[in-house]
């Protein structure tokens, strides 16, 4: 069954249009049916981009799991150094 379409109008930039139309004769499709892909593919990613990290088992951040029972007194200012294993001179920065 051939999903119901909605008829809409569109503004396009000239250049847009042109080039939509150059590859809709040079490879037989309609300005159309590139047009709906495009925005097919827009709304796929923009929900990916929506989508709330996750994190992995392997992630770093789990390694400050116990960190406060440690002899680490500086854990608030150098948490990069201890937490990703980045040996770090922050002092120098601070210059």
């Amino acid at each position: 069954m051939e999903e119901k379409m909605v008829r809409t109008q569109v503004y396009l930039p000239r250049d847009i249009y042109e080039q939509l139309k150059e590859r809709a004769d040079k490879e037989g499709l309609t300005m159309a049916s590139q047009i709906r892909e495009a925005l097919a593919q827009y709304v796929v990613e923009s929900k990916e981009e929506d989508k709330e990290p996750v994190l992995t088992k392997d992630d770093p951040i789990w390694d400050m799991i116990g960190m406060g029972k440690s002899d680490i007194t500086d854990g608030s200012y150098n948490h990069d150094k201890y937490i990703y294993a980045r040996d770090w001179d922050l002092d120098d920065e601070e210059a």
